[in-house]
């Protein structure tokens, strides 16, 4: 089963599905709010319950008991909740360029510990609040409008990061990408979500729905992984060039306050940019010590999207995987 990422969609996978052997049953879903998916919401107090229920019943309804996942991005998210609430259904799990077994963003230190106890500087806000201009590009993009200039460059901009630097994607992958910013759901129930005023830097803290705020650290963890009897194995690929998931993202709201892209940063002793590389290794060494195991795969040159931009080299890894 293959698990697409945050504002994207099944279609991110189509240039892998060619070359998974005939032998194989391969599902790639549109999660909630994505795609050409009907959900009527996602409850962020809940996690990414919404995500993985809906992989499970996908499942169930196909009379799988246990499958390989791969998940993307914030799909590696839904596949450490999987590992966390149902590790019984996971043959094996493949984390590429995974999110922070912690969220996105709110958190410091390896071991993913709150800036603040309300968890301020994730969640909606961050989108609603200090980036309203990407909002309306992507509801210019969904009703078919004509860009400016300047909203056709922050569209660039933005696909850009799927990739590393330098890196461009061909026509066929760039069209896909903006057709799931286009179809991606808007709004309070999906992307971004809701949020909160906080006292707290950068004064925004999470709401109760929609998928920014389901990925907050408030209310997704994957430490519950830690604990459990079954532990299947993991494999970890990480684009060395990754622009988004790194200890240094360029989109962390800790690294955009100490870049001075939003005022009154507090420094780097209270809110630090998210060590997210360094949370996912210590996380999986953990794991390993308390008895699962865990192999890293460090793709050179490849930016968020290795099974992109060195499809020859991930698909190495692959093959062992579904040897």
């Amino acid at each position: 089963m293959l698990i697409h990422g945050n504002l994207s969609s099944s279609r991110v996978w189509t240039g892998l599905l060619r070359e998974i052997p005939e032998d194989f049953e391969v599902v790639a879903p549109d999660l909630c709010g994505f795609g050409d998916t009907l959900c009527p919401g996602i409850d962020a107090t809940k996690g990414f319950s919404t995500f993985t229920e809906e992989v499970v019943a996908i499942l169930n309804s196909l009379g799988v008991r246990r499958a390989v996942f791969i998940g993307h991005s914030m799909g590696g998210g839904v596949v450490f909740d999987l590992l966390a609430k149902h590790p019984d259904r996971v043959e094996i799990a493949v984390l590429v360029d995974p999110m922070s077994p912690y969220g996105w963003g709110g958190t410091k230190g390896v071991h993913g510990e709150p800036c603040y106890p309300d968890y301020s500087g994730s969640g909606g806000g961050l989108i609603r609040v200090y980036n309203p201009f990407f909002l309306q590009v992507l509801e210019k993009l969904k009703q078919g409008a004509p860009l400016a200039e300047e909203e056709k460059q922050l569209l660039d901009a933005t696909i850009s990061l799927y990739f590393a630097p330098g890196y461009a994607p061909r026509e066929e992958m760039y069209k896909m990408v903006l057709e799931a910013l286009k179809r991606a759901r808007l709004g309070d129930d999906f992307y971004p979500g809701d949020y909160v005023e906080s006292p707290n830097w950068p004064y925004v803290a999470p709401g109760t729905r929609g998928v920014l705020n389901a990925m907050s650290p408030k209310y997704f963890s994957a430490r519950p992984a830690l604990a459990a009897a079954q532990k299947p194995p993991v494999i970890w690929i990480h684009g060395s060039l990754d622009q988004m998931v790194s200890d240094s993202s360029v989109i962390d709201v800790g690294f955009l306050g100490k870049s001075g892209f939003i005022p009154n940063y507090p420094g780097e002793d209270v809110y630090p940019p998210q060590p997210m590389f360094s949370q996912i290794r210590t996380f999986l060494e953990e794991y390993q010590d308390r008895g699962g195991s865990f192999e890293a795969r460090i793709v050179e040159g490849a930016g968020h999207t290795p099974f992109v931009e060195k499809k020859a080299e991930f698909l190495k890894v692959l093959e062992r995987v579904l040897a």
